[in-house]
């Protein structure tokens, strides 16, 4: 490569900038527009983005009208076929949505990146593979036995987060919540803990969601020990992280790359939860976290979160997960790539 910048599009999901695969979008995008790169973010009219934006919908799909969004799959695919009107203004294209990555690559000639934000499935990379697309896996946990281009992870703007180094006055829990995340889990923790839990997520739409909430977490709020905070923007979440003693994430199954631990770390807090993947692979530091699949002593991490160092876990994040450690991984792979075109 020579020393002519790297034309780059970063193709965000419609559903709206909040979600986890658009916050990474996002992050990426302005990790490398802070880095100097010639980055063009492709989303919808009502992101905002410091790097050069082009609009692939009117409004992101969460803030249509329920009228505008009767057809989900066209819309998606619209948002995501955009980038085919310009693609040669662009040396290299990176899709964030792996089930129409494929279907916009096989159109294109310009190399392409896609991202796999959910679970991989052999079909999803076989396409993909077909398609001529480069993959990434966000974890080795999710990569699995497949030959996936790379591994990186989610980053998160750590040096945009506040942190603090003083120990907190409760436990917190942030996620979907359902039984894959374990919130029934960290309520019986805290409660053997004698310690406080706020409760941050999704109760869902479904009749399996709802009944969940019903049957699994509305029995134990007390709004005094258990609380039920809903769903709050990302700079109260950081406000209530910084004064958590820990984030209890005690999930059952495996995660592809969970931001919310990232995020904990940068903020200062130490992340106690199971040894179920990605966790092992992310938190390889005792210092900043404690894993077990022993309930009991989940229960005592709780009770002596004063052996973990905040400023550790800080000092963690800014070498592990911040955006800018994201997008030099990419920026690698994407003159990898075109070192090879």
């Amino acid at each position: 490569m020579s020393d002519k910048k790297i034309r780059i599009a970063i193709i965000a999901p419609p559903f709206g900038d909040t979600g986890g695969p658009e916050v990474v979008a996002q992050n990426l995008t302005d990790a490398l527009f802070d880095m100097g790169e010639d980055v063009t973010l492709f989303a919808p009219a009502d992101w905002n983005t410091r790097a050069k934006h082009v609009v692939t919908l009117e409004k992101s799909i969460q803030n249509m009208p329920k009228a505008e969004k009767t057809d989900l799959i066209g819309l998606r695919l619209e948002s995501q076929m955009k980038v085919v009107e310009s693609a040669e203004d662009y040396d290299i294209i990176h899709f964030n949505s792996q089930r129409e990555a494929p279907i916009v690559a096989s159109k294109l000639k310009i190399p392409c990146v896609v991202s796999f934000h959910n679970k991989i499935s052999q079909n999803v990379f076989d396409d993909s593979i077909a398609s001529g697309l480069h993959t990434v896996a966000l974890s080795q946990t999710q990569r699995g036995a497949l030959h996936t281009s790379a591994v990186i992870y989610n980053g998160v703007p750590v040096k945009n987060i506040e942190f603090s180094f003083q120990g907190g006055e409760y436990l917190m829990f942030v996620g979907r919540l359902n039984d894959q995340k374990g919130v029934d889990t960290a309520i019986q923790i805290a409660l053997l803990a004698e310690k406080k839990l706020l409760i941050f997520g999704r109760i869902g739409n479904t009749s399996e969601r709802k009944k969940f909430f019903v049957e699994k977490i509305e029995p134990f709020l007390d709004n005094e020990n258990i609380l039920y905070k809903g769903e709050v923007e990302h700079d109260e979440i950081y406000r209530y992280l910084r004064g958590a003693s820990a984030l209890l994430f005690p999930i059952r199954r495996p995660e592809v790359c969970p931001m919310v631990v990232a995020e904990a770390l940068a903020c200062g807090t130490p992340v106690i939860g199971t040894t179920v993947g990605p966790l092992l692979e992310l938190l390889q530091n005792e210092k900043v976290a404690f894993l077990s699949d022993d309930f009991n002593e989940l229960v005592e991490a709780v009770k002596k979160t004063e052996m973990f160092d905040r400023a550790a876990c800080r000092k963690y994040a800014e070498e592990n997960f911040d955006s800018s450690v994201m997008a030099k991984k990419y920026l690698k792979l994407y003159e990898k790539i075109l070192a090879k075109k």
